[in-house]
């Protein structure tokens, strides 16, 4: 375990400029959030004094109509008020099911969070062994008292948290700059924000997103394998090589063989992780229950047999991965 732990942080201290960097342009992104936010709050204090109440027109909530919102400020009361010739829905009900969208945009955001840590990894997995190969460290490596197993699994490893730990990170953030940017509007949002959230667990959407990752994670590692081992022979340009040399292959089976049958297959297999998401989302359909919202759960996910295929293939990777690593192919 001592020698794992040196050597994750030999991959800190290689990437921490790329993972502190993200932190801090995630950040900026959230304090540009909330600097909209505060001028959209502006426009709506000025309507408020100007009018002294706010409607929000034709609300739809999966596809129903629910009718025109009115909100009206009286000293500290707040009055709601649901208009519509069709509308049937008391406020408390709206109050509930607007719990459910409020999670999806959670949900969306960590997504597009996931999918900006994605992109960057495959950056890492790509040059994890080429980069060394290229600077030709891996020689100092291969001196040390250290296993091929533990430098390879080390890398595969600290990539595979480093998503995990790094996603949950800016997702907790998300949440909160989310919490921050209501507060800052003030009333009447923050009582109607109240009403919604008090429906809403917290730990719970952060565990589900937690579940998430670990089965993504296990999902991803045949991809993150493959690029490393395209890292241990191509001469340059690995994520290039990595990335299009798959996508040129699948587009000519489907040219040559008139079936783009191949290139769903491998899509499905590479990026099929993202589709349970959506499945999940159309489980939170049921709304709320006895005040509870009804989240999905990913858990059962990771014992699945697309779970066992991708720890099958992920292991055949290694083993080509490991006999090429040995051979210390030179990248010129």
């Amino acid at each position: 375990m001592k020698t794992l732990m040196m050597l994750w942080k030999r991959e800190w201290l290689e990437w921490r400029r790329v993972i502190i960097g993200t932190i801090v342009i995630v950040t900026f992104m959230n304090l540009l959030m909330l600097l909209s936010v505060s001028r959209g709050a502006n426009w709506m204090h000025e309507t408020l004094d100007e009018k002294g109440h706010i409607t929000l027109e034709d609300i739809q909530i999966d596809n129903e109509e629910v009718g025109d919102v009115d909100i009206r400020v009286n000293g500290k009361d707040i009055e709601i008020t649901i208009e519509g010739e069709d509308s049937n829905h008391s406020v408390d009900t709206w109050l509930q099911r607007s719990a459910m969208p409020v999670v999806m945009g959670m949900r969306i955001g960590m997504m597009a969070t996931f999918g900006f840590v994605l992109f960057l990894s495959l950056f890492y997995f790509s040059d994890a062994i080429y980069k060394e190969r290229a600077d030709h460290s891996t020689l100092f490596y291969r001196s040390l008292p250290v296993s091929d197993h533990q430098i390879l699994g080390s890398k595969i490893s600290a990539g595979l948290l480093g998503v995990i730990g790094l996603t949950l990170f800016l997702s907790v953030e998300y949440v909160v700059f989310a919490r921050l940017g209501i507060a800052i509007v003030g009333e009447p949002i923050n009582t109607l924000a109240a009403q919604v959230l008090s429906k809403v667990s917290y730990l719970g959407i952060i565990w589900d997103w937690f579940s998430y990752l670990l089965y993504a994670a296990i999902r991803m590692a045949p991809l993150a394998i493959f690029l490393m081992l395209v890292g241990t022979f191509v001469k340059g340009r690995p994520l290039l090589i990595g990335i299009g040399g798959p996508i040129l292959f699948s587009i000519t089976w489907a040219i040559l063989f008139q079936s783009g049958a191949f290139l769903k297959s491998l899509a499905k297999f590479f990026w099929g992780f993202n589709s349970v998401m959506f499945e999940q989302m159309e489980s939170m359909a049921k709304g709320v229950v006895d005040g509870n919202l009804i989240y999905g759960g990913f858990l059962s996910y990771l014992f699945s047999l697309d779970t066992l295929i991708s720890l099958l293939v992920s292991a055949l990777l290694y083993s080509g991965m490991w006999m090429l690593y040995r051979k210390n192919i030179p990248t010129g």
